[in-house]
């Protein structure tokens, strides 16, 4: 039986583990540097946001981490693209390999919507894999049409 909750402080060493095996998955090419210094980083920042800014779904079963779902809240001056001026972002939506095809992260999601409701989100974006797409696509997700161009200058790598 899976268990569904929000995550809570003690859980962010499975929360960086989680994290850090969606990024292996999605880009293995990455030098193991790289995925050394986001888990060095992801600690502090699970201890300032979540549940915060940031909350987490997870589902575990027979005490084990089965997936996850992060949900960024950004808070923002009104416009037009979102009256409220509050908007979520969906990241690190995740499934571990031996519970997939289960259900488990549309339940995630779901639950991250049903929030996002009640929290009077704007709405709620996220960048969908070739995998995720069907999914999101079922949760009546659309691809973003805009007038504006999406525009990014690196400052790191």
């Amino acid at each position: 039986m899976i268990n569904y909750r929000k995550a809570k402080p003690s859980d962010i060493p499975a929360l960086i583990e989680l994290r850090l095996g969606y990024m292996h998955e999605t880009h293995a090419d990455l030098p193991q540097s790289t995925f050394d210094e986001i888990a060095r980083q992801s600690g502090g920042y699970f201890q300032e946001h979540l549940n915060r800014d940031c909350v987490v779904y997870l589902a575990e079963e027979d005490g084990k981490t089965a997936g996850c779902v992060f949900f960024l809240l950004i808070n923002k001056p009104a416009s037009p693209l979102f009256i409220t001026g509050k908007t979520g972002t969906l990241m690190n939506v995740y499934t571990l390999p031996d519970f997939r095809r289960r259900g488990i992260a549309e339940k995630l999601v779901s639950m991250a919507i049903e929030d996002g409701k009640a929290w009077d989100l704007s709405y709620i974006e996220l960048r969908a894999t070739e995998c995720g797409y069907p999914l999101y696509k079922k949760l009546d997700f659309v691809e973003d049409k805009s007038i504006y161009m999406s525009m990014k200058l690196r400052l790191n790598s």
